[in-house]
């Protein structure tokens, strides 16, 4: 016998039939079909038995108690006679040749297991939007033969792990050998089996060819209520991946990975437990009081979302997340979304223990987010803003889950679809000390300071005096130019101050590439101009002006010193092209992040009104040229 293929049976008395016949017409002919009736209550075993009596190869057993998937692959298992082994369920199916072309490659490269792509198909759109239509394919490239544990640290590198068993071919003497088993009663059963075939396969192979069709419909086990349950069963299985022994510094890294994801989706699914199944959740509050891996699981369920109009603040939401150890969202506003792209990618690999998920707001022409600054209570513009916020970080009572929702600015995208559905929130000051400077630097809001304006202004009203701003956390209170009583006080330096040197590195790594970060260490006199956006918001009457202000800069500052621009994300201005022989940094890295390499630093910092240059530590001398400076250019 060369493949045995083990199917579970409940309750799917639409679907074994055409499940079944995916097996029956294999090109492959020499294998054994064995389903086991799981105790359900419908016509399932009538149908069975009317295509045993089309196909020998059918075998059926009957439980008389329902006991699971897990424990029903097993007692498969147990039946199999094959050379190979193949788990399916009992409403998926799998392609025509696809095991004879898996048992030809396992024989062909004496494989312990074979994992291959999938394709889907949904009961409705609504799961279709949910799941994703296209293929489930490997994003990472593996050519060759790999060990189980080489592969398991390669799928970890990009996140390539779905353990789904209908995925898995295996050499049902290695499983055997290995005592593989799973584990009964156990939820997200594949986790565990798949976790102890890669730690102990020698030789594996991962091909993107879909040979597996998986059906997505509402009342199976993974689209349906999630319960208390489910948590202890990822429990379960982040303590057996923990509780795996190795001297490879890379493995225990990847394993350490794999839990971090593992408990980031147990706080998701004890969050909606708590809808579905509140009496559970409070049973295991007292079952597991002393468990330090449920309360992890309880605190991250708990998350908070912080929606960002700079890197500046990313990188203080992500300070915030690790001072108060908190699981994040981040809502990436107003970035050209190449960059927050890979911005996002490296937040989520860099910082799982952290930051949940990312969100990217694409550049949108019906969607202005000035315009809709002024104009909130403009019905249509109001309505247009709704939909696009809506359509990237989900509805209404999505939002309301969140334990806090933070801005950074009360007018972006979020910031102003909060006032609009009247949803609470607690704003951030947007940069350093920029709240002590607003009337300075901000004539546009000056209305802000007149009572009578303030009541009478069209839209929202920023700088927390709006009635759903909760709170407003800033810097430093004393010398703030808006009113106190929402106002605490938390220290970015202090912050700063409090991470451990891998927690800086991983910030590091997540905004900045490591050679771009050597790059930028400096030897000898250095200068530091920080720029800043004059001619695009009309403070300077065109870039002519600002080009003549930062040359007169240079030449006052940088005799003899090596010059290093960074640019303000807005700025538009070409440097490379106005000063040749110039270090230029990416303009959407936080020069805060430079604090966190002690190689980098700078004989000189100048800026005009930057209040950046206050947050760097390795400066020798700062220079604030102050508002006045630029009266001379403006003319």
């Amino acid at each position: 016998m060369k493949v045995s293929v083990v199917i579970p049976v409940y309750n799917v008395e639409k679907y074994v039939e055409e499940s079944l016949r995916s097996v029956m017409c294999q090109t492959l002919t020499d294998i054994q079909i064995i389903c086991i009736e799981d105790a359900g209550n419908d016509n399932s075993k009538e149908i069975i038995k009317r295509l045993m009596a089309e196909d020998s190869r059918i075998s059926l057993f009957v439980n008389e108690q329902n006991r699971g998937l897990a424990s029903v692959r097993n007692q498969g298992l147990s039946y199999a006679e094959g050379d190979y082994i193949y788990f399916l369920d009992s409403d998926d199916m799998i392609k025509a040749d696809a095991l004879k072309e898996l048992y030809d490659l396992a024989e062909k490269d004496r494989l312990d297991a074979v994992v291959f792509a999938a394709e889907s198909i949904f009961e409705d759109e609504n799961l279709a939007i949910k799941f994703g239509k296209d293929p489930v394919l490997f994003k990472g490239d593996y050519p060759d033969v790999l060990s189980g544990k080489t592969l398991y640290k390669k799928w970890m590198e990009v996140w390539d792990w779905i353990p789904l068993q209908q995925r898995f071919f295996y050499n049902r003497k290695f499983l055997i050998s290995n005592s593989i088993r799973f584990k009964d009663g156990q939820l997200h059963e594949d986790e565990s089996f798949a976790f102890d075939v890669l730690m102990n396969a020698e030789r594996v192979r991962a091909i993107n060819e879909p040979y597996f069709i998986r059906r997505f419909r509402g009342a199976s086990i993974m689209s349906g209520h999630v319960t208390m349950k489910n948590v202890e069963s990822c429990m379960e299985i982040i303590e057996h991946a923990a509780s795996y022994e190795t001297e490879d510094e890379e493995l225990k890294k990847a394993i350490g990975y794999y839990n971090e994801k593992l408990i980031r989706d147990s706080s998701n699914k004890f969050r909606e437990a708590l809808k579905s199944d509140n009496e559970g959740c409070k049973k295991a509050e007292v079952a597991f009081k002393d468990n330090k891996l449920f309360e992890t699981i309880v605190r991250k369920s708990r998350r908070e979302m912080y929606a960002c109009s700079s890197y500046y603040q990313v990188m203080i939401a992500i300070l915030k997340a690790i001072c108060d150890d908190k699981m994040i969202d981040l809502v990436l506003e107003e970035h050209g979304i190449g960059t927050a792209e890979k911005l996002a990618a490296g937040i989520t690999f860099n910082l799982p223990r952290y930051v949940y998920k990312v969100y990217i707001c694409p550049d949108s022409e019906e969607v202005d987010p000035y315009e809709q600054k002024e104009t909130a209570s403009d019905k249509e513009l109001s309505e247009k803003l709704v939909s696009y916020v809506e359509n990237i970080i989900g509805n209404e009572e999505t939002v309301s889950e969140y334990e806090k929702i933070n801005v950074f600015w009360d007018l972006g995208y979020v910031g102003t679809y909060l006032n609009i559905r009247g949803i609470s929130y607690v704003l951030h000051e947007d940069s350093l000390n920029s709240y002590k400077k607003i009337k300075d630097n901000r004539p546009n809001y000056s209305y802000i300071f007149d009572e009578n304006e303030r009541k009478n202004h069209k839209g929202v009203v920023p700088f927390g005096y709006s009635q759903n701003c909760e709170a407003v956390e800033v810097n430093e209170i004393q010398g703030i130019q808006i009113p106190t009583d929402k106002v605490t006080e938390c220290s970015r330096e202090a912050m700063i101050t409090s991470l451990e040197p891998d927690q800086k590195k991983k910030i590091m790594n997540a905004f900045v590439e490591p050679e771009i970060m050597e790059s930028i260490s400096t030897d000898g006199e250095t200068l530091l101009l920080l720029t800043e956006p004059f001619a695009v918001t009309g403070r300077l009457p065109h870039e002519t002006a600002q080009e003549r202000l930062y040359k007169d800069i240079v030449n006052e500052y940088g005799q003899g010193k090596k010059l290093v621009i960074k640019a303000h994300p807005r700025d538009a201005m070409d440097y490379e092209k106005i000063f040749p022989d110039a270090m230029i940094i990416e303009k959407n890295i936080p020069m805060e992040i430079l604090n966190f390499n002690e190689s980098i630093s700078f004989s000189v910092a100048v800026t005009v009104t930057s209040s950046v240059i206050g947050g760097l530590a390795n400066v020798g001398e700062k220079k604030l040229l102050g508002v006045d400076f630029l009266k001379k250019y403006a003319e």
